[in-house]
C-alpha cells in the first residue's frame, strides 16, 4: 500500500466523498482525485490537514511495509510527497551526517 491507496482507504473509512474532502482542503476535486490515483504528489503543506481530517498521525498516510526506508535529499521546499517518511531538517550538516549514518548501516547489510 502507498500514500495514494492509504489516502483513499482512510477517506472511505470516514465515509466522505472526494468532493467534500477536497473542499475541506481547499483544492479542486480533480486535484484531490489525482492524489488518490497516484497521478500527482501532494504538497507536504497539506499533510497536517489531511491527517487531522482523517483522524490519524501523518505516518499512517505512508504505511507500506514495515522496515522500508527511503531517503530523499531535496533542496526544493515545494517537495511533493508520494510515499515514505520525511524529515524537514534545515541544517545541512545534520542532513549530511544522517545520510552518512544511513549509508554505513545499509552497506553493512
Amino acid at each position: 500500500m502507498n500514500f495514494s491507496n492509504n489516502l483513499r482507504e482512510l477517506r472511505h473509512k470516514q465515509k466522505v466523498s472526494q468532493e467534500d474532502f477536497a473542499d475541506f482542503l481547499g483544492v479542486d476535486r480533480k486535484t484531490y482525485a489525482r492524489w488518490e490515483d497516484g497521478e500527482s504528489g501532494v504538497s507536504s503543506d497539506y499533510l497536517p490537514k489531511i491527517a487531522e481530517f482523517l483522524n490519524v498521525e501523518i505516518g499512517e498516510l505512508f504505511k507500506e511495509k514495515p522496515g522500508d526506508i527511503v531517503v530523499n535529499q531535496n533542496d526544493n521546499k515545494e517537495c511533493l510527497i508520494n510515499a515514505g517518511v520525511f524529515l524537514l531538517i534545515n541544517d545541512k550538516e545534520a542532513v549530511d551526517h544522517i545520510f552518512d549514518v544511513i549509508k554505513k548501516k545499509v552497506e553493512k547489510q
